[in-house]
C-alpha cells in the first residue's frame, strides 16, 4: 500500500492510489483542472506552468482551462503518464521532489476543498444512458410486464440505451426543482388522457456514468478500441420523474421524464486506478445466449465498486442509507455499450457520457431506485424514522462509491449530492401560456465599475468598448487635475495610481476582478463577452493590423504627449521644454504615421475597404483609441486637416453612432463648465 507526504488516512476516498481528475474554482480565478489528496485540492495547471508535465503532455496549456476535454482529447498514455508523474510527486518516499521541495509552488497550488468550488469536470458534448442490470431491468420488467415477460426478447443481445439530454447534467452538489409534465389522468385507463400537472412519482436512479477520451473515431470501435477509450468514471443519478415516464414511454421510451436533471460527482476516477478492482459480473459468463462477436469481452467483468444510496428528510440532520449495490451488478459492462454505441459508425468524442443504467442488486436492499424499493408504491421505504414511496420535497439525495483491498487500501468516488426542491408555481398556467419571459442574466462578470477621469483618451476607450457591449457600469470619477489619483483610497484599489479601472465581479468564483491599462481592459471584455459585438476582427491578420494601429497610438503616441507628464518636464527642465509643443509635435507624428497606414490598408483592398481604420465595415479597437487622440489633438491645436485627412473623416464617421456619443468626454459625470 502507497503512502503520500501529505498524510492522508487510510480510509479516504483520495488516497495516493485514486488520483481522480476534476475542474475547481477559488475566489478570483477561473476554473482550471486538478487532483485531489485527501482533503487537499491539487491545482494542475501551476505545475503544468512550472515545468512538471513538460516532458510527457505533448500539447501545452491543457489544464488552465474550464473542462477536460483537451486533456482527454490526448491518447491513454498520456492520461496514464499524467497520473503516474503526479504519483511520483506525492508518494512517500517521494520519487520527484520537484514539488515537494519547492515551497512557493505548494503554497501556491494547494487547497483546501472547504475553500474551493467543484465544476462539472468535462464538457459534455453527448450523453447516452444504458440499462445494462440484469437485476434491475428484471424488476422493471416484472412490474409492468410480468415476472414470464420481464426481459424483452433484445435484452440479452445488446445493450440497450436512448440518449439523454447534456446540457441538463450537472456537478454535485445541485438542486433539483420538481418539474412539471403529462400525467396520465387515470391510471386504469389510458383512454382518459393527460393533465398537465407536477411530477408526483420523483426518484433517484443509482447509477455510474463512463467518461470518454481519445480522439474521435470514423469507424466502429472493437472491445479493446473501447476500453482504451474509456478515461475514467464518475457517479451518476438519473433523475427519474416516474409518473411523467409511464405515459410517455411508449414506444421510444424516456424523453421529458429525464431530461430536466442528471447528477454527476465532481471527480473523475480513471480507469487506470480501477483496474486494480477488476471483478466478475453478477452475471458471471454471457453464455445464454453468447454475444455476438464484435461484443465479445475476453476479459468480461466490471469493478468491484460498492455503491450506496442514503437519503436525508428536511427534518433529519443526517442521511439514512436506503440501498447498497455494486457496480459488478452488470450485464453488459462499459466497453461493451460502447463499442456497440459505434457498431453503426457513431463517432464518439473526448467528453461524451455513458450512463450505466440502474444499477440494482438481487436483494431488495441493493436495489437501486425508489421504484424498485417500493415495488411500484406498493410498500413503504424506511428512510431513518419516516418512511416514503418516492422522493418528498426537501430531500437529499447522496449517492456514495469506493473500493477496498488489503494490497491497495481505499479508493472512493466522493459523493454525488442533490436536493430535491418543490415544483415551482404552474410555470405553463394559462395566464402565463404564449408569454416569452424575460431571459435571466447569465453573464459570469457583472456589476462593472469604471474609475476614470472624464477627458483621460484611455478612460474613453474603455467607455467606448462597454457601450459597443451594451455592458451597463458605474462610474467612479477621479479627478486628475486634482490629484485624487494619487490619494491613499484609490492607491488600494490601484496601486499604479492611474486611470482608468474597471472593477467587476465574478459571479462563478465569487471574486473580484481590478483591470487597469485600457487595451487589456478592451481584450477583457472581448473575451468575457464573446457573443456580443467585437471590437476585434475575427480574421487573424486583420486582427493584427487593427492591434498594431490602436499600439501606434497607445504606446507610441499617447504617453509622449500626455500632459502631465511634459508639464513635469517642463519644470524640471526650467522651461527648455515647452509641454504644449511636445504634445503637438507628438500627435503629429503618431496621427501621420497612422495616416499613412490607412491609406495604405485601403491601397492594400483595392477598392473593397470599408470606411474605418482596419478597412472594415465596422469601428475596430483601431479607431476607439484614433478618435480619443484625435480630441486629443484638437486641444494641442494640431492641425488636422492637413496631418492626417483621412483620419478626420473617419473621426466624424464614428462620433456619429451611439457607442461614441454616449463616450465622448463633454457627455461624463466630472466635466468642468468651461472645460478646454
Amino acid at each position: 500500500m502507497a503512502y503520500s507526504w501529505l498524510k492522508v488516512p487510510n480510509d479516504s476516498d483520495f488516497t495516493i492510489v485514486n488520483v481522480p481528475f476534476g475542474v475547481f474554482s477559488v475566489p478570483g480565478k477561473s476554473p482550471r483542472a486538478a487532483t485531489i489528496l485527501g482533503d487537499t485540492v491539487l491545482d494542475l495547471s501551476l505545475l503544468e506552468e512550472a515545468g512538471l508535465f513538460d516532458d510527457i503532455m505533448p500539447i501545452a496549456n491543457v489544464f488552465c482551462r474550464p473542462d477536460l476535454n483537451t486533456f482527454i482529447e490526448q491518447p491513454k498514455a498520456v492520461w496514464s503518464n499524467v497520473r503516474q508523474r503526479v504519483i511520483r510527486l506525492l508518494v512517500e518516499p517521494c520519487e520527484d521532489p520537484r514539488l515537494k521541495e519547492n515551497s512557493a509552488l505548494k503554497r501556491a497550488s494547494f487547497h483546501h476543498i472547504a475553500e474551493v468550488k467543484m465544476h462539472l469536470p468535462i464538457h459534455v458534448g453527448d450523453y447516452t444512458d444504458f440499462y445494462s442490470s440484469r437485476e434491475h431491468a428484471t424488476n422493471v420488467g416484472t412490474m409492468f410486464r410480468g415476472k414470464d415477460d420481464a426481459l424483452q426478447p433484445n435484452w440479452l443481445h445488446l445493450p440497450v440505451g436512448y440518449h439523454g439530454r447534456a446540457s441538463t447534467v450537472y456537478v454535485s452538489p445541485h438542486n433539483v426543482r420538481r418539474p412539471y409534465g403529462q400525467l396520465q389522468k387515470d391510471a386504469n385507463d389510458p383512454s382518459q388522457g393527460s393533465e398537465y400537472g407536477p411530477c408526483q412519482l420523483m426518484d433517484f436512479e443509482l447509477e455510474m456514468a463512463a467518461v470518454v477520451g481519445g480522439a474521435a473515431n470514423t469507424r466502429p470501435m472493437t472491445i479493446e478500441q473501447a476500453k482504451s477509450r474509456i478515461f475514467g468514471f464518475l457517479l451518476m443519478n438519473d433523475w427519474s420523474a416516474r409518473d411523467i415516464q409511464k405515459w410517455e414511454y411508449v414506444p421510444l421510451g424516456p424523453f421529458t421524464s429525464k431530461n430536466f436533471a442528471t447528477t454527476v460527482s465532481p471527480w473523475i476516477v480513471t480507469a487506470d486506478a480501477l483496474e486494480a478492482f477488476a471483478a466478475p459480473t453478477s452475471a458471471g459468463l454471457q453464455d445464454n445466449p453468447t454475444p455476438l462477436p464484435y461484443l465479445q469481452d475476453p476479459e468480461y467483468g466490471s469493478y468491484d465498486v460498492v455503491m450506496t444510496v442514503a437519503i436525508q428528510s428536511a427534518r433529519q440532520s443526517q442521511p439514512n442509507v436506503v440501498c447498497t449495490s455494486n457496480f459488478k451488478n452488470l450485464y453488459w459492462n462499459s466497453a461493451q455499450q460502447l463499442a456497440h454505441h459505434t457498431v453503426t459508425g457513431c463517432s464518439m468524442k473526448a467528453g461524451d457520457l455513458l450512463g450505466s443504467g440502474t444499477i440494482s442488486g438481487s436483494t431488495e436492499t441493493s436495489f437501486g431506485s425508489m421504484l424498485e424499493l417500493s415495488w411500484k408504491g406498493s410498500r413503504e421505504v424506511k428512510v431513518g424514522e419516516e418512511k416514503r414511496k418516492f422522493l418528498h420535497d426537501g430531500d437529499v439525495v447522496v449517492l456514495k462509491g469506493h473500493c477496498v483491498s488489503d494490497v491497495q487500501g481505499h479508493l472512493g468516488f466522493g459523493e454525488c449530492r442533490g436536493t430535491l426542491l418543490a415544483a415551482e408555481t404552474a410555470p405553463l398556467s394559462p395566464t402565463k401560456q404564449g408569454v416569452v419571459a424575460e431571459a435571466p442574466t447569465t453573464d459570469r462578470y457583472q456589476n462593472f465599475k469604471l474609475y476614470g477621469y472624464w477627458r483621460s483618451s484611455s478612460t474613453w476607450r474603455v467607455r467606448v468598448a462597454l457601450a459597443v457591449k451594451h455592458i451597463e457600469y458605474e462610474t467612479i470619477p477621479i479627478d486628475l487635475a486634482g490629484d485624487q489619483q494619487k490619494s491613499e483610497g484609490y492607491l488600494e484599489v490601484n496601486p499604479f495610481g492611474q486611470v482608468p479601472l474597471l472593477e467587476c465581479s465574478d459571479v462563478l468564483t465569487g471574486g473580484t476582478i481590478r483591470l487597469g491599462q485600457s487595451i487589456a481592459i478592451i481584450d477583457f471584455l472581448e473575451e468575457a463577452f464573446p457573443l456580443r459585438k467585437s471590437l476585434l476582427p475575427k480574421n487573424l491578420v486583420e486582427r493584427a493590423i487593427a492591434r498594431q494601429m490602436a499600439e501606434i497610438i497607445n504606446s507610441g503616441t499617447q504617453p509622449l504627449q500626455n500632459i502631465f507628464s511634459l508639464r513635469d518636464f517642463e519644470m524640471r527642465s526650467s522651461g527648455a521644454i515647452n509641454a504644449a509643443e511636445e504634445a503637438k509635435k507628438a500627435n503629429e507624428l503618431g496621427l501621420g504615421v497612422l495616416e499613412k497606414l490607412v491609406l495604405q490598408r485601403r491601397g492594400d483592398l483595392s477598392g473593397e475597404a470599408g470606411p474605418y481604420c482596419a478597412g472594415g465595415f465596422c469601428p475596430t479597437i483601431a479607431d476607439v483609441c484614433m478618435v480619443a487622440q484625435i480630441y486629443n489633438a484638437s486641444r494641442f491645436r494640431v492641425e488636422l486637416s492637413e496631418t492626417c485627412p483621412a483620419l478626420v473623416e473617419i473621426d466624424k464617421l464614428c462620433n456619429d453612432l451611439p457607442c461614441f456619443k454616449a463616450s465622448h468626454p463633454d457627455n461624463q459625470v466630472g466635466v468642468p463648465e468651461r472645460a478646454n
